[in-house]
């Protein structure tokens, strides 16, 4: 490789550099996400209890998801951080260490998936059928979570190293594997044996290792800047403090999610059954129209750090810059989508009944967050890279405090539509919130970094 193919993040045009890197990223995880959306529509066709486990199910499945990558994105920070300061050996430990950290991570859900699975469904329903399913389901996910923990580091170190094209191939391989697995598994096709939520399960375990495999492949092959050896599992002090301050805010902050929908679906259940069902069925939409800002905010973290580390005041501007306009305009179209056209999206899972009566005003309702939503993801992205993940995980908090205060005290004086106005609520707020702190990151923080071209600051830049 020559130098300027090495120093992709501190040299091609930011406009040119987003494109490149986050393409790749946002359609990889359009294949990921998919994941979970084959999933839960094969499931719906086992009917509404199926569902409503997956429902229950979902904060644990997302945990292990959120943890893990939570912890990418330290390693990410690091790796990207060293290679602009041109700390190749830096570079390597991070990625060792990163793996090492994300091992610790699937040991705990192992033991989680073999002794305390059943006791957590005991803890949300009586429903025997819900429990005995959903029990099936989160077990087998648990127990093999090493495969998504490599998945996710390995597609994390080629992003990182500006090889994102590496991490679509992966995540497209699982998703395929997933889709095929599926139907076979869950329903007896071929002569396979009908397992229900169980072979839906280990399709989607057979597919996290399948893309892991193609990921660290692909590492093996391009990823020049990471050397592969034993010696990068040690684990070093420094680099683990560092993948530790990015990385443990972030978990926590990807943790809320799941958090907030344990406890949403406690309030949901107080209503109806059906109605923890349609809100997965709104977790799996709104995971897609997210997904474009999902790709920006990992392709982010690395330009950001990447320049944050070489000095490069100016990159960082425009990054920022070009990253909120995509952001309101993605969300703008999604909003719109579903306004216009609930019923439709909601046929994908076979809603009918008290599901697609509930679905049809929920999406209509809480869709209206899609815009706030993507902002404070951006501006997550944006703490992140610049060594502010405390106030990534600040907002992640009080989001989630609003979020079930909000949520309460509505189930309380309203009815189940009424529940979802907690949405919007928390969102604005939160995104206020984000908007305070970013401008006291930018007085920091950025408008402290040297400009030899022009002098500006992120104020004049939004």
């Amino acid at each position: 490789m020559t130098n300027t193919e090495e120093n992709i993040m501190g040299t091609l045009p930011i406009g040119k550099l987003m494109m490149k890197m986050s393409v790749p990223v946002i359609l990889s995880m359009l294949v990921s996400t998919l994941y979970g959306v084959i999933d839960s529509i094969f499931v719906s066709r086992l009917g509404d209890n199926a569902l409503t486990a997956m429902s229950l199910a979902t904060p644990i499945s997302s945990l292990i998801a959120c943890i893990t990558v939570g912890f990418s994105v330290g390693m990410n920070a690091e790796l990207s951080k060293k290679l602009g300061e041109g700390d190749l050996d830096g570079a390597n430990k991070a990625a060792g260490n990163g793996i090492l950290v994300n091992w610790i991570v699937a040991g705990i859900f192992l033991i989680f998936g073999l002794f305390f699975v059943p006791m957590f469904y005991r803890l949300q329903t009586d429903n025997a059928t819900i429990q005995r399913i959903g029990t099936d389901y989160t077990s087998i996910i648990c127990i093999f979570s090493f495969g998504v923990a490599n998945q996710v580091m390995f597609e994390r170190m080629l992003v990182a190293t500006g090889r994102s094209i590496g991490s679509m191939f992966s995540l497209l391989t699982g998703t395929i594997v997933n889709l095929i697995l599926d139907p076979i598994l869950i329903f007896g096709y071929l002569g396979a044996p009908e397992m229900g939520m169980k072979g839906a399960a280990i399709a989607t375990v057979v597919a996290q290792f399948s893309a892991a495999a193609v990921a660290f492949g692909f590492n093996l092959k391009v990823n020049k800047e990471i050397h592969f050896q034993l010696g990068m599992l040690i684990p070093k002090s420094d680099t683990m403090k560092q993948i530790w301050n990015v990385g443990f805010p972030a978990a926590i902050q990807h943790s809320i999610s799941p958090t907030m929908i344990f406890g949403m679906n406690q309030i949901l259940l107080g209503f109806t059954e059906a109605a923890p069902a349609v809100y997965v069925i709104y977790v799996r939409l709104q995971s897609i129209v997210l997904i474009p800002i999902w790709g920006l905010k990992n392709t982010v973290v690395s330009i950001i750090s990447y320049n944050y580390g070489a000095g490069k005041r100016e990159r960082i501007l425009k990054t920022i810059r070009i990253c909120l306009i995509a952001t309101v305009a993605i969300t703008l179209c999604g909003l719109g989508i579903f306004q216009l056209i609930p019923d439709t999206l909601l046929a994908l899972f076979n809603a009918q009944g008290e599901v697609l009566k509930i679905g049809r005003v929920a999406l209509r309702i809480v869709s209206f967050v899609f815009p706030f939503s993507g902002l404070t993801l951006i501006l997550g992205a944006f703490f992140q890279a610049l060594g502010n993940s405390r106030k990534t995980l600040l907002t992640s908090v009080v989001q989630l405090v609003i979020m079930l205060t909000s949520a309460i005290i509505l189930s309380k004086i309203g009815t189940v539509n009424t529940v979802w106005f907690a949405f919007v609520i928390t969102e604005v707020l939160v995104t206020m919130l984000a908007v305070i702190l970013m401008k006291a990151v930018n007085k920091k923080t950025i408008s402290r970094i040297p400009s030899n071209i022009v002098k500006t600051d992120l104020a004049a830049e939004m």
